[in-house]
């Protein structure tokens, strides 16, 4: 009857455990297909943005472990928006991922705390790379390396 009886109690509790996990936890569930590393790296701008914005090439650069990681943003002509950013969440579609974060430590005090999302897409023989950083877009290209292959 004891073992019975712990049956069931382990099995309530799975269930349990299953249905609290949340909204990112059960996308990633259902994605399912993140390499454990992931690299990239690329330039970004967007010349029809107005003031400073226009005037940037942000180099993009990520390290992402098991859908979690850090990178960094800068230019070195404007190194005043040069920050670093944590990333919190990745989502792979086929040849499509998202990267979403935000700034944790910036140059400019105002930039800490700013949404971070980064989407790289492959295309053959490179990386399409878009940058949403606050209110502002980038695009550009770049390379994705997943666990030793390199996709450029």
């Amino acid at each position: 009857m004891n073992d019975r009886r712990g049956f069931l109690v382990g099995a309530g509790a799975s269930i349990l455990v299953a249905s609290a996990l949340t909204a990112r936890a059960q996308a990633r569930i259902q994605t399912g297909n993140l390499p454990s590393s992931i690299y990239i790296g690329g330039l970004v701008s967007n010349r029809d943005l107005a003031g400073l914005s226009g005037q940037l090439l942000l180099n993009v650069y990520l390290a992402v472990e098991n859908g979690t990681g850090f990178g960094t943003l800068s230019d070195p002509v404007h190194p005043q928006v040069n920050s670093h950013v944590e990333i919190g969440d990745t989502r792979r579609h086929g040849q499509a991922f998202e990267f979403d974060g935000e700034v944790s430590l910036s140059n400019d005090p105002a930039r800490v705390g700013q949404p971070v999302q980064v989407a790289a897409t492959l295309h053959g023989d490179f990386t399409q790379l878009v940058l949403a950083l606050d209110a502002d877009t980038f695009s550009g290209l770049g390379f994705l390396i997943t666990e030793g292959s390199v996709a450029t």
